[in-house]
């Protein structure tokens, strides 16, 4: 999987009905789902957002494990579903969605408070096998 796979797949599965995913306003008015690959640089500071973000690290991070002429590649996508909306449940039908379409990953709740928002943390594998370079 490449990261322009993953984001398909998760910005098709949070705006399938009911869409879960919120906006980005951006400075000319023009508003855009609330998707964004982050990778040397967050989400612009100007953009303002409404309802839940997801936003999908750029690059996998990769643990790998030798075996009999092989390398098994683990490579793990970073998604962080943030809620900012105090009265929205967008998260949880969100988790239950990525818990069904990725059933093997990791999945970490943050419960917001006073000074922070909801925010969910998903580390999705993908496998790989590789021939060892001699």
């Amino acid at each position: 999987m490449n990261i322009a796979q993953l984001r398909d797949i998760v910005t098709t599965l949070l705006t399938a009905q009911p869409d879960l995913i919120g906006s980005y306003t951006l400075p000319d008015g023009k508003t855009i789902p609330a998707v964004y690959v982050v990778g040397q640089k967050g989400v612009p500071s100007e953009w303002k957002v409404a309802g839940m973000e997801a936003t999908i690290r750029q690059y996998a991070t990769p643990k790998s494990r030798a075996g009999v002429g092989v390398a098994h590649a683990l490579m793990q996508w970073e998604v962080m579903l943030t809620q900012y909306n105090p009265d929205g449940k967008e998260i949880a039908d969100a988790m239950d969605r990525m818990i069904r379409r990725f059933p093997d990953a990791t999945y970490q709740f943050l419960q917001g408070t006073d000074i922070s928002y909801e925010r969910l943390r998903v580390i999705i594998p993908d496998h790989q096998i590789k021939r060892l370079i001699r």
